[in-house]
């Protein structure tokens, strides 16, 4: 699940961020969250949110860097692209309704909600890694 990023596109965030962190991070949480239980619901509400805020910042950045190269890019790598953003999207929007739902859990269905809310999430960091490895490998092809 672990991909190292070339160094060149790690330079080109301000933050360093590369594919191996922001996994790490979505791992962090993840275990973190297996361990929350229903009393503790608002302080695992809380550590989403502000997971999900760190990786809304990265696929910013990711969009203003492919927007920034989107003119050195061929056809194919523009579609490849639009395609992998497309999914990132969408994987975003999965994550935002199951955040809805854990917020709005009930005490029994904590760990169903909780549950959702992790796979819904790995989904997304999985989805965030190939836009970025296919970003990089489509603008190194240009």
């Amino acid at each position: 699940m672990f991909v190292t990023m070339p160094a060149g596109f790690a330079k080109s965030h301000e933050d360093n961020t590369t594919v191996k962190s922001v996994q790490q991070e979505a791992q962090d949480l993840l275990e973190a969250l297996k361990d929350y239980t229903a009393d503790q619901r608002d302080e695992a509400i809380e550590r989403s949110k502000t997971a999900l805020d760190i990786l809304d910042r990265r696929i910013d950045e990711l969009e203003t860097d492919i927007a920034d190269n989107w003119d050195q890019m061929s056809s194919a790598a523009r579609e490849k692209t639009r395609e992998s953003l497309k999914t990132l999207r969408k994987k975003r929007n999965d994550v935002a309704e199951k955040y809805g739902s854990l917020k709005a859990s009930s005490t029994s269905a904590w760990e169903e909600m909780k549950q959702g809310f992790s796979d819904a999430y790995e989904d997304l960091s999985d989805a965030w890694a190939k836009s970025v490895n296919e970003f990089d490998k489509n603008n190194s092809d240009k």
